[in-house]
């Protein structure tokens, strides 16, 4: 009987064997990509140069440095093709400006993605999950999630959808918490999770590119998020006393649509939150309503970005605005405001690897909080910058790297210097200088695809 059953799996074993199919990886190949920034300046009074920002998403010329390293395994097998990805980023401050070697950094993306033709994908991992960007503002206005999941994707000619759902628990008080009992099993004790409460992420993204318009392109895509927060028990480690976190739950839905002519393109978002999903993944809302939940939080967001290049000049625009209200049943509040910005950017292409960039950019905020007159309390900044740069591959909005000088010159009013502590010098000085030099470099990124 031994025998027979050796020999039985024996053939079954042998027979899957050939008849799997011999896959060549040495066809495949390794990849490298790469974004980074790096940037220094001063204010032209001794003190490092900083950014005049005063809104969410303020214009990024002056920027903390940060970098990422993507290498990637790109494997091809007649329809199926495959990626593995690992990026690794760096966060600032960098050691040649503190000294200090403990270097921060982060995990970005860890994930493996495989496609069957033009009509099916799917991936599963750590990953950056992003649309389009507004580039002058260095921000993403519709989908734009850091998530521990998997998604899938199906096209159906010019059209497609993207289903996606993950995880993310941050290690805070009001969502991870660890207590200690005795060991049941050994002396000494045991840290026990007493609260442990993951947001659920899911989100759906149909686009569809429409046909028959010439030489003009159009695309047009509807998204939505759903965000979920489980109840959960907290332990006071005080008194020991207990109290319970309800559920939470948001939703957001928005749309783009993208417009584009040879060396001309423009996007036009708009995306409404309500909720939890107000509040980004990789923080927690710190204002409730009476029932402990984020049931009233709300944000309405108009965004656009555009950009023209020509052969001598190139023009950029990128703007916000954004309605953003807590949940909290007071109706003044810092979590209550509107703010919005406006950035314009002209370069001009003064030799084959040289050009200048002039850019003008206001940004404004308005707190649900009255000051002493009476008036809700708002601020403005007007910004004017010079950047003259040097650019190895030649002209281009995006073409980089880019080594640049710069020089800012910002204005702002009373309301904006009311905004800083009373020892801070920008709650004085009206006007702000900032001259430095920077790098910015993008090359075969996933993250940062070629533009």
């Amino acid at each position: 009987m031994r025998a027979l059953l050796f020999a039985l799996f024996s053939s079954v074993a042998l027979a899957e064997e050939v008849a799997a199919p011999v896959v060549d990886f040495s066809k495949g190949r390794f990849e490298f990509g790469t974004y980074g920034r790096v940037g220094i300046g001063t204010d032209l009074s001794g003190q490092t140069g900083r950014s005049a920002n005063i809104v969410s998403h303020g214009p990024r010329l002056i920027e903390d440095p940060y970098a990422e390293l993507e290498l990637r395994r790109e494997d091809e097998f007649g329809p199926v093709k495959s990626r593995v990805v690992s990026t690794i980023a760096f966060f600032p401050p960098f050691f040649h400006f503190n000294g200090q070697s403990l270097q921060s950094v982060g995990l970005r993306n860890l994930y493996a993605e495989a496609s069957v033709g033009d009509g099916f994908s799917a991936w599963a991992g750590s990953r950056m999950y992003r649309g389009d960007d507004v580039y002058l503002l260095n921000f993403w206005p519709l989908d734009d999630l850091n998530t521990i999941g998997g998604g899938v994707r199906f096209g159906f000619g010019k059209t497609q959808l993207k289903l996606h759902a993950g995880l993310a628990r941050l290690d805070l008080p009001s969502t991870y918490q660890l207590v200690v009992n005795n060991d049941p099993v050994d002396f000494g004790t045991v840290s026990v999770p007493r609260l442990d409460r993951p947001r659920l992420i899911e989100s759906a993204k149909l686009t569809h590119e429409f046909e028959g318009l010439g030489d003009v392109g159009l695309r047009v895509s509807l998204y939505a998020e759903a965000h979920e927060l489980p109840a959960g028990v907290r332990r006071s480690t005080v008194t020991g006393d207990e109290s319970v976190l309800p559920a939470d739950w948001g939703v957001m839905l928005g749309g783009q649509a993208t417009v584009w002519h040879e060396k001309q393109f423009a996007h036009l978002w708009v995306r409404q939150t309500l909720g939890l999903a107000t509040t980004d993944e990789l923080t927690m809302p710190t204002r409730f309503n009476n029932q402990l939940t984020t049931r009233g939080a709300r944000s309405t967001r108009l965004a656009m970005a555009g950009g023209w290049d020509a052969t001598h000049v190139g023009i950029m625009l990128g703007g916000y605005l954004d309605f953003v209200r807590d949940a909290g049943i007071s109706e003044t509040s810092s979590g209550k405001y509107d703010e919005g910005a406006l950035s314009a950017r002209l370069q001009w292409y003064a030799a084959k690897y040289f050009g200048v960039a002039v850019e003008a950019n206001v940004q404004r905020r308005v707190y649900a909080l009255v000051d002493a007159q009476g008036s809700l309390r708002g601020g403005t900044v007007g910004q004017l910058s010079v950047m003259p740069y040097f650019s190895p591959f030649g002209h281009g909005l995006f073409q980089r790297p880019q080594l640049r000088l710069v020089y800012a010159l910002s204005m702002r009013d009373a309301g904006a210097r009311s905004f800083y502590g009373v020892d801070d010098p920008f709650s004085r000085r009206g006007v702000e200088h900032y001259a430095g030099i920077s790098v910015e470099w993008w090359f075969n990124a996933t993250t940062y695809p070629q533009r």
